[in-house]
């Protein structure tokens, strides 16, 4: 009986160990200085959109939802953001976690012109978000150069801009 505990015991240890191995795998493959995954999603416009379609210049991601206060505020400061720095080699791409509609709603009524698509779970566990809003600074090269969980003001983002040549 014993014996038998103490299997089970070590085998729950092993299996407590490998989760926490795996998790730290994941968790370090979106660092800043690490590859930013590739996506396709359906854009509000239904357009397809592919991260890696817009990686020719630096890149702001933003994951949000119109639920979230922070993002009601922080969307229109990207979208200023978009308007200045996007003829100066910027692109920004929102990933709404609403349900279409909504997220379609939200844009339409605040009036958001950079490109948004639709995410899905697959897409916000590849970025490993775990809340909104989430912004991650995208080099040209495709690795991300900065990651922010929470509402990020537009000094921090022109600051990382900055760093990649953009002004």
């Amino acid at each position: 009986m014993l014996r038998r505990r103490f299997v089970i015991a070590a085998a729950i240890a092993l299996f407590a160990m490998a989760l926490v191995s795996n998790s730290a795998l994941i968790c370090a493959a979106l660092s800043v200085g690490s590859k930013a995954p590739d996506f396709q999603l359906s854009g509000f416009d239904g357009k397809t959109i592919k991260l890696y379609d817009y990686t020719d210049k630096p890149t702001v991601l933003v994951f949000w939802a119109s639920w979230c206060p922070h993002c009601v505020r922080e969307l229109p400061v990207l979208d200023r953001l978009y308007k200045d720095l996007h003829p100066k080699g910027v692109n920004i791409v929102g990933v709404s976690l609403d349900t279409n509609s909504a997220g379609k709603d939200f844009v339409s009524s605040h009036h958001i012109s950079f490109p948004m698509a639709v995410g899905s779970g697959g897409v916000a566990g590849s970025y490993q978000i775990v809340g909104i809003p989430s912004v991650f600074v995208i080099g040209k090269d495709g690795v991300v150069k900065a990651k922010y969980a929470g509402e990020v003001d537009e000094s921090t983002i022109r600051s990382e801009l900055a760093k990649l040549g953009v002004k």
